[in-house]
C-alpha cells in the first residue's frame, strides 16, 4: 500500500476552502481537494489499521469511517455549506457507530489534531466509567500515570462545574475532579510537519499505543 502523500498543494486547499466556503468554490476545486485531502487522509486511516492490527491496541478505520465534507446546517446557525478540516476515526469495529473508544484525526489548514479515548458519552455510559473510578481509584491512577509518561492528560474543556447529579457524596474522593468530566479524551495538536514529512501514521500508531491504558479502562467499565 503506498504512502499517504500530502504536499503543500493539500493546505492551500484547506485555506481555500476556509476563505471560500460556498459550493461554487467547493464544485470547482472538487476533484483536487479529493486528489490532495481526502484519499491521502483515507490512506492514513488504512495504513493506521494495517499496524494496529499487531498491537495491543487494534482499531480499524478507512474511507468509510471518514466524515462528510458537506456539513448538516438545518439546525445550526452556522450556515456554512463545508466544514473545513478533513476527519475521521478508528474504533475497535471498524465503523462509526460505536463509542468503545476511538482514535480521532483531524487535517486542517494549520495542521490538525489527535483525539482518543470516549467522547461526548450519554449519561449512562459516562455511569459506569465514573463508578469504576469510585471504585478503582488505583487502576485509574495506573491510567493517569501511563498517560502522564507519554506527556498526556485528559482534557478539561468538557467539564462540570460541580458535581453530577448522583456524585455529590463523592466530592472528597481523591479523583473526584475526573468525575466532573463528560469526554474522557486525550488530545494535542499537530503542525503542517506531521503530514508534510510522511510521520502521521507513526504518530497515530504511537498516540494510540499510549492511550491503551485509557481505552481499556472504558471498555472494561462497559463490561461490568
Amino acid at each position: 500500500m503506498p504512502e499517504p502523500n500530502f504536499t503543500p498543494t493539500s493546505f492551500e486547499l484547506l485555506e481555500g476552502l476556509a476563505a471560500n466556503n460556498e459550493k461554487a468554490w467547493y464544485d470547482a476545486h472538487r476533484d483536487d481537494f479529493e486528489a490532495y485531502v481526502r484519499k491521502p487522509f483515507a490512506l492514513a486511516l488504512e495504513l493506521a489499521t494495517e499496524r494496529l492490527a499487531e498491537t495491543h491496541v487494534p482499531l480499524a478505520g478507512g474511507p468509510k469511517t471518514m466524515f462528510r465534507q458537506n456539513r448538516d446546517v438545518r439546525f445550526s446557525k452556522d450556515k456554512s455549506p463545508y466544514s473545513t478540516h478533513v476527519s475521521g476515526v478508528l474504533t475497535p469495529s471498524g465503523t462509526k457507530a460505536e463509542k468503545q473508544g476511538l482514535l480521532y484525526l483531524q487535517i486542517e489548514s494549520s495542521g490538525g489534531l489527535i483525539a482518543c479515548g470516549f467522547y461526548q458519552l450519554k449519561a449512562a455510559e459516562l455511569g459506569t466509567i465514573r463508578d469504576r473510578i469510585v471504585d478503582e481509584p488505583e487502576t485509574f491512577a495506573h491510567v493517569l500515570k501511563d498517560l502522564e509518561a507519554a506527556g498526556l492528560s485528559l482534557s478539561e474543556e468538557d467539564k462540570l462545574k460541580s458535581m453530577p447529579r448522583g456524585y455529590e457524596t463523592h466530592s472528597d474522593h481523591d479523583y473526584a475532579e475526573y468525575l466532573k468530566l463528560k469526554s474522557f479524551i486525550t488530545q494535542v495538536r499537530l503542525g503542517r510537519g506531521a503530514w508534510l514529512d510522511g510521520d502521521i501514521v507513526d504518530c497515530m500508531v504511537e498516540y494510540a499505543k499510549n492511550c491503551a491504558s485509557l481505552l481499556a479502562f472504558g471498555r472494561a467499565s462497559e463490561d461490568d
